[in-house]
């Protein structure tokens, strides 16, 4: 879990850095933020239902 947590986090930053490039604003911030944490969580949780059914 605390690897696809730091691939998260590292996929935050990244679109941070290009939506702040894009428009620099709180909300952008937000939602690069609510995206990267997402995203962490989906992959976790889709490698967890891998390994159970495999």
């Amino acid at each position: 879990m605390n690897n696809y947590f730091l691939i998260g986090m590292f996929s935050t930053l990244s679109l941070n850095t290009f939506l702040s490039q894009m428009a620099d604003s709180l909300i952008a911030g937000v939602v690069s933020l609510l995206g990267g944490v997402l995203s962490s969580i989906i992959v976790a949780w889709l490698k967890s239902r891998w390994r159970t059914n495999h």
